[in-house]
């Protein structure tokens, strides 16, 4: 989604001012804007397979997918608290495509562009983000496991190993 929110900024259109604002300010995008943009990416897809990185964040983030893609499957990361501390605290981003790469990666290897280290990867940000994750998307997760949609994945292991378990449990290969 956050792709999406992308392509709208680089359209320069009233839309991308509001969001623009928000990415440079690193807040989140509020509901009813992020309804909109939502609805319309996903009516507009035609693929038959979408993945949507970082959703189903909150109750209206769910009800859209309910209600447009009733057939979808969540990939839930399973990693302990410390190691994510670890792996956020070093993570790299690349300003102009917000693409995020491991610790010491200096260049976006499709694009060439100077990774930086965000502003707000730091313990207390961190520890924030995680807590806004525990107290309300765990348990639009927890609803979704109980519908069956979820999908558990090990994310302490190589790259490669969980993009692995990734098509052997959702059947891709």
């Amino acid at each position: 989604m956050w792709q999406e929110f992308r392509k709208i900024v680089a359209s320069g259109t009233e839309l991308w001012n509001k969001i623009k604002t928000i990415l440079d300010s690193w807040a989140q995008v509020t509901d009813e804007l992020g309804k909109e943009i939502m609805e319309s990416v996903i009516k507009e897809q035609t693929a038959d397979k979408i993945i949507f990185d970082g959703f189903i964040r909150n109750t209206w983030n769910k009800d859209i997918f309910d209600r447009i893609l009733t057939d979808y499957k969540v990939i839930f990361f399973e990693l302990e608290k410390e190691k994510a501390i670890e792996r956020l605290l070093g993570r790299m981003y690349d300003p102009e495509t917000w693409e995020t790469f491991p610790p010491k990666t200096e260049k976006n290897p499709k694009t060439g562009n100077k990774l930086v280290t965000r502003k707000d990867d730091n313990e207390g940000a961190i520890l924030k983000r995680i807590d806004e994750f525990v107290t309300k998307t765990l348990k639009i997760v927890e609803i979704q496991k109980v519908e069956g949609k979820v999908i558990e994945v090990n994310a302490d292991q190589t790259p490669e190993d969980v993009h692995q378990e990734i098509i052997k449990k959702l059947n891709l290969k």
